[in-house]
């Protein structure tokens, strides 16, 4: 950039930074060619045009700017964009001015590249920030210049097109056009000539600004990439348009004073580039293609078009002039005259004839120059030359263009070629030196052809153009009628293929090899190979004629010969005995080698590109190559020969039928001596490799049968190789290739170092193989003892892999030679300098690292082989074997070696691939993390440069390919490009950091992510790069990716361009966010910088978009982790109370109106910019009028639901006529593995594997007959069982995504308080949701493996709906206090309108009616096998129907209750309507779920019966329950109780089995026990003998005596699990259902239905221990369950035993035997109950002990529950003996007595004593007295009205809650809500506190009603007693009845020991109630005290307080006065009855 004449120094380095978003620009719109880039194109184009013009030049420096620089310690400088001015260190100031002087740049712009070198120095650890902003400096220049070359590419031209839009070829057509008339090709090539990377060093070196070797390696890359760049600009334009004169001229100057070659004799890439850019302006080819703009294409061809282009440019090349390389001035002209010829082939160029006659003087010139022994030395054999697609396609535009255009000139050449042949013979002949300037222009125009050709890495296939068959050479495979003239040639085929003939024929020695070489070329390629090996047999004999030189027959003749020589000549010389066969003098001469070798080449190639060659050539009788080249091996020749053979061999060994073939041949031969292996000297290879290769230091022949060798073992070594004369197998082979030529490789001496590496790589290539398709079987380690010829046995050799395995898993010489291998590698590469053999080292390195990591694969199997057998095997797992000492180094450092290939990724990525691979199955074999964390934290250096090694692998720019999957073997990654390979070392790592971090920590993912290992984990403090020193990590690399197009108005990039990463990027972040010890570290990280999950979460659904095709398992597995980590987010904030946090990402998932306020797309991307309007103002402002904005958008939380596709399409069956379906599919079951992330898939290569071993092991006619059809029917298999995983992978990625929304929306309702998510709009969305799903699954197409995910949110859904309705029932409840519900009562003001129902309008019945239709037809479709669906079915609608609860009335107690009739109303109205949507399903819905309820799966057992509770409890037709009755559904739920009795009895073990039964029994007794509620049910169920059925269930026989705690007696044997309940605690599960169903039945049907009362009397009978046992339990401690299980048991019997007449008035004769038991159990059962009056009717004792415990011991709400629990005992109690007292009758005389007179208790002061009575010392004799009933009744009075009272005061709280302080309020919720109470809002605390109030007031209604009760019925006891032992009682002492004669007469004398006036003989049955007996029991004493003391306890104020009672009470209930009453009556007989002494008759 220009200078700025401002003051200020921009942040943003403008030398820098600026052209790297320039470069990004350009690249996102040409390469990426995204949507919508051309304005951002445009903007930057015209933005950077000055920067173009003025091309790297930068800013002049300034005088003024470096004084202000120097003066910045003290006074400062002003930067843009902070305040004030900013001092700088001297050191800074000094490194500034160094860059300016250095750089000649302005001082302002080095004090920016400073600074931001500063700041990149994360990204370059361990290097100065001045030698990073040298970095930077070039970056930025290398940045302009590849934009430059882009936008060149890019233009509209000739040669190429990028596929772009016109608009965007227009845009940089006229750009570049400007830039061209403004000289942009003189600048190019000014700046070659002064950008010179090695003065640029130099320049550097002095100024001390490069540094380590990594440092100058950067530099010097970019210096190369800069000036290459520059010279493909001008390559591309040249290219595209051909120059102008001006330009052209330009270009052949600097070709003419600065061409150069490179120290190997080459030409430098620059030179080479120009001069390809030079034949571009020269090429006219393209008049030939497009005919119709021919005049147009003349006009754009500057040659053409101006007639001085072609005369100066002419005039140029012959003159005189002196190059600075004059071949290049021979090559131009060579050019420039085949340009003249294709002109002069054209038509209309009669105005050039002049100058276009002057070609042949041009070539001539150029042959002189020897233009083409320039080609073939300086250009064809530069490295990488045959990479350029467009300068290979060139070149042979320019070749072919010659021999067409200028055949003559050709002949002449082949003419001059064959003087100089015979020249040359002469010569020979003649024993003198040739001439050394005879012309061999065509020899080398022959060699360049070969040179030019004989390598194709692009696969173009050039050399096809050369090749015209004629018929009879077609392939019938290859050709058929109609091909013949589709492929008829051209006359351009024809010419070339003419010059292949004419060259060939009658060639003179001379140029022999040259022509071979030639066609070896010319042969590169399937077709070309095929054509030639056509050609060389037409030649021969097969063409009919005579076999010439360049024939198939010739060659294998000739070999023959020689063949048959050498035998002769070792035959003669092992006469002797000499066993060495030394080279004989009479040998092979250097030409015969020569032509050998070269033939021996043509053959290799021939055999290696065609297969149908191969088995030509072996299977021609007369030719027999590998009998002839086998034999050449053996014999004495040179080594090269012997090589040249054993590739030829190799290459016929690709085809399997031949390379068994070989493998015999091999062995026969012995080349490599199998049989006589002791010998001393040995014979064959191993001779020549340790003599005549060891001694001339070359081992061509060694390298030979490397590559012979790694053929061979491509396909399976044959098992009975050697068979029959040794032990068969591969061990020979394998002990010499491992023995003799690997393990001594390093110690042999090399002439060339290139080959010591070779040697390596080959030889670890077999290997690799070997170890590579082995797999480990039991096999392996068992002997096969064989016969062999000549007597003995022997032990078949184990396999090649097993053996290897064997070696790695062990500290062997061959492990110790691979790891220095790699350290070797390792060390070389970190020198960043070439070094002879560097390409065979690096591939050694990869190969040993392959092999580790295969090693680290198959070790587990191996080792479980050797366990299992218990084989003497010794073996060391590979990751202990890695941890070892390296003798190089004296460290444990191997690991850190095979790490360090990460930091080379850029120039070996697939070694990185390799070395990630090794680490994860490092990690993943063994638990060692801390210990790798430490060998690589040991060397802080080292840690740095593994770090950002690891992130520049992640942050690599490549795309990934949709189909590309992670590669599963080396196979697989052999295959892949470039591209592929980073791709895959990516995932590698997301997989190794996934892996560690579920690991103990410190881990590798601790230290790769950035966290702080030196302490805790959760105490890390995660920073940007280069805050607080902090360095680049994997963590932020990940984040880079995922923001990757996080901009203003733009989209997310990398889910598209790299889905695979970012679906493992955005896992890593959740794992992250989730896992314990890194979440608050993260999350905060997260959160707080970046501001993640919003700006992540606005692009959500990830959606494919215009030109995108990305998967969609991708985008919805991407979608779902995220959608994890915000839910994670969400809860963690909303938590940590951070409210504007929370509310944005609600506000973000949940708002329906956009807002108003800013365009958040361009303006907010951070969304911090938003009103703090709450969310429900911005989401449901559409419901209280119409939006700002007047449009409605979807959720988005519905939109992700929307991207979810719940229908799925399945692949078909495969056709198969030949392979069994049902071996197949098994086959395919065995194949099956489950991935990384669960899902079950078929591994492909191991199904592939299976079936082609057993087509391969299967022989016969047959078998061969069918393989064709047989492969076909694999390839189809194969390919199902890939449609087949895919179809797997998106089902879970389905689910997957399911499950992540269900994730956010539960965590929004759970999570998120009501002022954050008002309960309206709760409601709203809600009601939304489950809509959408139900429609979802409605779809016919639905999958049903996603039901149920889908009824599994429903469920949820489903119970927070329920929830809000609850709450909005609740909220209403100060509203019913007010005076608006009073008058709604009155039924004078109606309330609203409309059938709704919850908080808000929007659950109307009609809305939920359609949901309710549709979650029963999703049931009723709901196939057999689904039984999770219906129980998550089952789940929803029970939460649905318990939706509509019915209003709980609140108990004022003045007057009337308060109830809101409009919701009483809307409750019926709701649950009708639910009924009839119910009832439209008729008998089939009924049935589906009776029968789930009977039988199914236990859960959904569960749910069934949970569902028919809830419907039953508003099914007021009794419709299903005359269907259980009637379909026997209720009698098998019934008789299940029976069936079921031993489960349940294993459920009271200390340690039982799995709860199920326990709480399937709960869920049918709920069901029982709903129906007991209805006289109706009640009946249905005695009908069914319920009760009979629990008489006989043993369960209720086992009820502890005593609670069992958690640990039991003998520790923790008893309750391991703190889930299960305690034995007691699991008892009364059990219990209480039993007791609650009678207590239900008797309250349905009352006590007056006899056949209710005497079947549960029954029930009670039976289990008569139980019930004893429990009246008489005594809690020793104060629990809840003890007190309601004594409730409930009292109720029962109370309720039973009181009204039961067993007796009819009979005698006690005519009683039965079995009344006489059931006599005896009501005697047992009021007697203890009996006992329990003075336990429990004492309130100040119960009372006092619930104070003195402690809130530890009890809770507050727990005491409530065990005083109403007491409460309800007394209760029971009180009304057991109302019921005895009048059992006998309503008159006082008939009445029964069951206290004695006496009211002493009444009188004493404490009483706690009475709780200390045994049960033993209650006797027949001893009655409770009536002083307790008193005293009882006293204490009741005494607490009613201050509990009146706090009732009263709880009410108006709640009346006026809206009134009540924060104190207060704090006060009501604090049993609610212990912690957080300061943080909740106001409005929530009213709500709570208004649920706490109702709840307590309906507590203490309740409490309250049972004190009334209790109070009326010890009224009505004291009132009987006073009144029959003061009226009618006639004491024993006196002979005076107080009772008249007739009542004498009929009610005789009662004992109150007999109250059945049974007997009077003190019999066990006795009662403590009787009437008493005037002489033995009650005196006259007695009754005057009782008198006495009456009047003394009820006194008149307390009868005026029972009177107040009911005063301020009474009214409530229906018995009103009935306590004045007894009040009224009991002070008369005080008064009235004690005072008039009544006659004694």
């Amino acid at each position: 950039m220009a200078a700025s004449g401002s003051v200020a120094v921009n942040l943003v380095a403008r030398q820098w930074s600026p052209y790297k978003e320039l470069c990004n620009t350009v690249d996102t719109a040409i390469t990426q060619k995204t949507p919508d880039s051309y304005y951002d194109l445009e903007v930057a184009l015209r933005k950077y045009k000055p920067d173009f013009i003025s091309l790297l030049k930068n800013p002049a420096k300034n005088l003024q700017h470096r004084e202000k620089i120097k003066k910045a310690n003290k006074e400062g400088i002003v930067i843009e964009g902070q305040p004030g001015t900013k001092t700088l260190p001297t050191q800074f100031i000094e490194e500034s001015l160094i860059i300016s002087d250095l750089f000649d740049l302005n001082e302002y712009s080095a004090v920016e590249l400073l600074l931001a070198g500063e700041q990149q120095q994360p990204h370059y650890p361990g290097i100065p920030r001045g030698l990073v902003a040298v970095l930077l400096y070039y970056d930025g220049r290398r940045s302009i210049v590849n934009a430059l070359h882009l936008l060149i590419q890019s233009r509209k031209g000739r040669t190429w097109t990028l596929e772009l839009d016109e608009e965007m070829m227009l845009l940089t057509t006229k750009f570049t056009n400007d830039l061209l008339k403004d000289g942009l090709v003189d600048k190019i090539l000014r700046l070659l000539l002064e950008f010179l990377p090695e003065k640029e060093i130099e320049k550097l070196a002095k100024q001390r600004a490069i540094g380590s070797f990594k440092h100058r390696h950067q530099v010097m890359e970019l210096l190369k990439e800069i000036r290459c760049s520059l010279s493909e600009c001008l390559f591309s334009l040249a290219c595209q348009t051909p120059l102008d004169k001006a330009n052209t001229m330009a270009l052949m100057d600097y070709l003419k004073k600065n061409a150069a070659l490179t120290a190997d004799g080459t030409v430098d890439d620059e030179t080479l580039t120009l001069l390809i850019s030079f034949m571009y302006c020269a090429h006219v080819g393209v008049l030939e293609t497009d005919a119709e703009s021919r005049n147009d294409i003349i006009k754009s061809l500057p040659c053409l078009a101006d007639k001085s282009y072609i005369l100066e440019i002419q005039e140029s090349l012959i003159s005189d002039d002196v190059w600075a390389v004059p071949a290049v001035k021979s090559t131009l002209q060579f050019v420039w005259a085949v340009m003249l010829r294709n002109i002069a082939q054209q038509s209309d160029t009669q105005d050039l004839q002049e100058l276009i006659e002057a070609d042949e003087m041009l070539m001539d010139m150029a042959l002189e120059g020897n233009a083409f022994k320039f080609l073939l030395d300086t250009i064809t054999k530069k490295e990488h030359f045959h990479d350029s697609e467009f300068q290979v396609r060139r070149f042979h535009a320019l070749i072919t263009d010659f021999i067409v255009q200028m055949p003559l000139k050709i002949k002449e050449l082949r003419n001059r070629g064959d003087e100089a042949a015979r020249i040359l013979l002469a010569h020979a002949q003649e024993g003198v030196e040739p001439p050394v300037n005879l012309p061999r222009h065509f020899e080398y125009f022959m060699r360049l052809i070969s040179a030019l050709y004989r390598t194709d890495p692009l696969s173009l296939e050039l050399a096809a153009e050369f090749w015209c068959p004629s018929e009879h050479t077609l392939s019938p495979s290859r050709s058929s009628y109609l091909a013949q003239f589709r492929h008829r040639p051209s006359n351009r085929q024809v010419s070339l293929f003419k010059f292949i003939r004419m060259a060939g024929d009658l060639l003179p020695p001379s140029l022999y090899v040259p022509y071979i070489a030639m066609l070896t070329g010319l042969a590169t390629g399937p077709i070309c190979a095929h054509h030639c090996f056509n050609l060389l047999k037409v030649n021969g004999a097969a063409g009919g004629g005579s076999v010439t030189s360049v024939s198939w027959d010739h060659f294998f003749q000739s070999l023959s010969r020689y063949y048959a020589n050498l035998r002769q000549e070792a035959g003669a010389s092992n006469v002797g005995g000499q066993t060495y066969r030394h080279i004989s003098g009479r040998g092979i001469t250097p030409q015969e080698l020569e032509g050998l070798v070269t033939v021996l080449k043509l053959v290799q190639t021939v055999a290696e590109w065609d297969e149908e060659a191969r088995i030509g050539l072996c299977e021609n009788r007369s030719w027999l190559p590998i009998v002839l080249l086998l034999g050449i091996v053996t014999c004495s020749v040179p080594p090269l020969l012997k090589a040249e053979c054993l590739k030829a061999l190799a290459n016929f060994a690709k085809t399997p039928e031949l390379a068994a073939n070989l493998w015999q041949a091999l062995e026969n031969s012995q080349i490599l001596p199998t049989l006589d292996r002791d010998s001393a000297t040995g014979s064959g290879i191993p001779l020549d490799l340790e003599i005549v290769e060891s001694r001339n230091e070359e081992f061509p022949l060694t390298i030979g049968f490397l590559e012979f060798m790694s053929c061979l073992v491509d396909i399976p070594i044959p098992d009975t190789l050697g068979s029959g004369l040794r032990a068969p197998g591969f061990d020979p082979y394998l002990e010499f290739l491992r023995d003799q030529v690997f393990l001594k490789f390093h110690t042999r001496a090399y002439r060339d170092t290139k080959e010591k590496w070779e040697v390596a790589s080959k030889s670890l290539k077999i290997f690799h193989k070997l170890l590579r398709d082995h797999d480990p079987s039991i096999e392996d380690f068992m002997d096969q003892v064989l016969d062999i010829q000549g007597g003995g046995k022997t032990v078949a050799n184990k396999p090649a892999g097993h053996h290897l395995l064997l070696h790695l898993l062990n500290d062997s010489h061959l492990l110790k030679l691979m790891l220095f291998i790699i350290h070797e590698a390792r060390r070389l590469l970190d020198q960043y300098k070439p070094f002879p053999g560097k390409e065979h080292l690096e591939s050694a390195a990869l190969y040993c690292l392959k092999m580790i990591d295969i090693a680290l694969e198959k070790q587990e199997k191996f080792f479980d082989l050797v366990r299992s057998q218990s084989l003497g095997v010794m073996v060391t797992p590979m990751d202990q074997l890695l941890m070892s000492i390296n003798p190089k180094t004296g460290k444990a450092d191997h690991l850190v070696n095979i790490a360090k290939f990460v930091s080379h990724a850029t120039t070996h990525p697939e070694h990185a691939l390799v070395s990630v691979r090794v680490l994860l199955n490092v990690v993943k074999t063994s638990n060692i993390q801390s210990q790798i964390v430490g060998f690589f934290t040991v060397d802080e250096a080292v840690s740095k440069e593994l770090i950002i090694g690891f992130v520049d692998c992640l942050e690599t720019e490549d795309h990934e390919e949709e189909e590309g999957e992670i590669p599963q073997n080396f196979q697989d990654i052999e295959s892949m490009d470039v591209t592929n390979i980073r791709n895959a070392t990516r995932l590698f790592i997301m997989q190794l950091l996934l892996f560690s971090l579920g690991q103990p920590a410190p881990n590798l993912a601790h230290l790769l992510l950035g966290f702080d290992i030196q302490k805790p984990i959760s105490k890390s403090n995660l920073q940007d790069p280069g805050v607080l020193g902090s360095p680049r990590t994997c963590l932020h690399a990940i984040l880079c990716i995922l923001e990757r197009g996080i901009g203003k108005g733009s989209r997310l990039t990398s889910i598209h361009t790299m889905p695979k990463l970012a679906d493992l990027c955005y896992e890593m972040v959740y794992q992250i966010c989730s896992n314990r010890e890194t979440c608050i570290p993260i999350m905060r990280y997260l959160g707080m910088t970046h501001n993640f999950f919003y700006r992540h979460l606005r692009h959500i659904p990830f959606v494919n978009g215009i030109g995108q095709n990305t998967s969609e398992k991708l985008l919805l597995n991407q979608q779902a982790w995220l959608l994890k980590s915000v839910a994670v987010e969400i809860r963690l904030t909303s938590v940590n109370r951070q409210r504007s946090n929370t509310q944005r990402l609600l506000k973000l998932l949940l708002e329906d109106v956009p807002s108003p306020v800013v365009d958040r797309d361009d303006n907010d991307e951070d969304g911090y910019g938003e009103t703090n309007q709450s969310i429900l103002e911005t989401t449901v402002g559409q419901q209280v009028g119409p939006s700002i904005t007047g449009m409605q958008i979807r959720r988005k939380i519905l939109q992700v639901l929307d991207s979810i596709d719940l229908t799925q399409d399945y692949p078909g069956t495969v056709q198969l006529d030949l392979l069994d379906p049902t071996v197949t599919e098994q086959l395919i079951k065995s194949c099956e593995q489950q991935t990384d992330r669960g899902m079950t898939v078929c591994n492909i290569h191991a199904l592939h594997r299976e079936l082609m071993g057993r087509l391969n092991a299967q022989q016969g006619p047959a078998v061969i007959g069918n393989r064709p059809r047989i492969l076909q029917e694999i390839q189809a298999i194969l390919k199902n069982v890939v449609e087949c995983n895919l179809t797997k992978e998106m089902a879970a990625a389905k689910r997957h995504s399911l499950d992540a929304w269900r994730h956010v929306v539960e965590t929004l309702f759970v999570s998120c308080s009501q002022d954050l998510l008002p309960l309206e709009l709760r409601e709203t969305i809600l009601l939304e949701l489950i809509q959408e799903l139900l429609t979802k699954v409605a779809d016919d197409a639905t999958v049903p493996e996603l039901t149920a995910p889908v009824s599994g949110i429903l469920v949820s859904l489903m119970t927070n709906l329920h929830q809000c309705a609850v709450i909005g029932q609740s909220k209403s409840i100060p509203e019913q206090l007010s005076t608006q519900y009073v008058h709604m009562l009155d039924g004078s003001v109606v309330h609203g309108s409309g059938s709704t129902f919850g908080s808000s309008g929007v659950m109307t019945s009609t809305v939920l009616s359609e949901i309710l239709r549709k979650l029963l037809t999703f049931l009723v479709q709901s196939t057999t096998g689904q039984l999770r669906v219906r129980s998550n079915l089952y789940g929803a609608l029970m939460n649905f129907l318990q939706m509509p609860q019915k209003v709980q009335e609140i108990p004022t107690l003045k007057g009337r209750n308060v109830l809101d009739s409009r919701m009483l109303t809307e409750y019926e109205k709701m649950t009708a309507a639910s009924l009839a949507v119910i009832s439209e399903f008729g008998d089939s819905f009924m049935d589906l779920v009776c029968r789930d309820a009977c039988d199914g799966h236990d859960v959904g057992r569960m749910l069934a019966l949970s569902l028919i509770d809830s419907i039953l409890a508003t099914d007021k037709q009794h419709r299903w329950l005359h269907f259980l009755n009637s379909k026997g559904y209720l009698r098998h739920l019934i008789q299940g109780l029976v069936q079921e009795d031993q489960a349940l009895q294993n459920m009271l073990k200390p340690t039982p089995e799995p709860l199920r039964a326990l709480y399937i029994y709960e869920s049918k007794m709920s069901l029982l026990t709903r129906l007991g509620e209805t006289p109706i049910g009640a009946e249905a169920l005695l009908q069914q003998g319920i009760m009979g059925r629990l008489s006989e269930c043993q369960f209720l026989e086992l009820r502890p005596e005593r609670d069992i705690s958690r640990r039991g007696e003998g520790g923790d044997a008893l309750q391991v699990d703190a889930f299960i309940p305690t034995v007691l605690h699991r008892y009364r599960q059990l219990l209480f259902p039993v007791l609650r169903l009678c207590v239900a039945i008797m309250t349905s049907l009352g006590g007056q239905h006899k056949e209710a009362a005497n079947q549960i009397l029954r029930f009670v009978f039976s289990h008569s221990e139980l019930f004893t046992a429990i009246l008489r339990d005594y809690p020793s401690r104060l629990t809840v369950e003890a007190f309601q299980e004594l409730s409930l048991t009292t109720a029962v019997i109370c309720r039973t035993a009181a009204d039961v007449d067993y007796y009819g008035g009979s005698p006690y004769d005519e009683i039965g035997k079995s009344q006489l038991v059931i006599q005896g159990h009501l005697s047992r059962i009021q007697r203890q109950i009996l006992a329990l009056v003075p336990r429990y009717c004492i309130h100040d004792h119960w009372n006092k002990q619930l104070k003195m415990a402690s809130q530890n011991e009890i809770k507050e709400e727990d005491k409530e529950k065990i005083r109403l629990a007491l409460l309800e005992i007394n209760s029971n109690i009180i009304a057991y003996c109302r019921s005895e007292v009048t059992s006998a009758g309503v008159t006082g005389s008939s009445c029964t007595v069951l206290f004695t007179p006496s009211l002493s208790e009444a009188l004493a002061r404490d009483y706690h004593q009475v709780t200390d009575i045994p049960m033993a010392s209650l006797s027949a004799t001893k009655p409770p007295s009536l002083g307790i009933i008193v005293r009882h009744l006293r204490q009741v009075a005494n607490t009613f009205l201050p509990s009146l009272d706090a009732h009263q005061q709880m009410v108006h709280k709640l009346s006026n809650i809206t009134e009540l302080s924060s104190e207060e309020l704090k006060e009501i919720i604090k049993p609610v809500i212990t912690d957080g109470i300061e943080k909740l809002s106001a409005s929530y605390r009213q709500q709570v506190a208004s649920r706490k109030l109702a709840q307590v007031i309906r507590l203490k209604a309740q409490e309250l009603a049972l004190k009334y009760y209790i109070l009326e019925n010890c009224l009505f006891l004291i009132w009987r007693h006073l009144e029959f032992y003061l009226i009618h009682c006639q004491p024993a002492d006196s002979n005076h009845s107080l009772l008249p004669p007739l009542m004498t007469q009929s009610h005789q004398a009662r004992d109150l020991a007999d109250p059945f006036n049974i007997d009077g003989s003190g019999t066990e049955g006795r009662s403590l109630s009787s009437t008493i007996n005037q002489t033995n029991n009650i005196s006259k004493g007695d009754i005057e005290q009782l008198k006495e003391e009456a009047v003394n306890c009820l006194t008149e104020s307390l009868l005026q307080k029972f009177r107040d009672v009911e005063a301020q009470y009474g009214k409530t209930v229906s018995r009103y006065s009935f306590v004045s009453v007894l009040a009224r009556r009991i002070h008369r007989l005080l008064t009235i009855g004690i005072q008039t002494e009544l006659p004694i008759r």
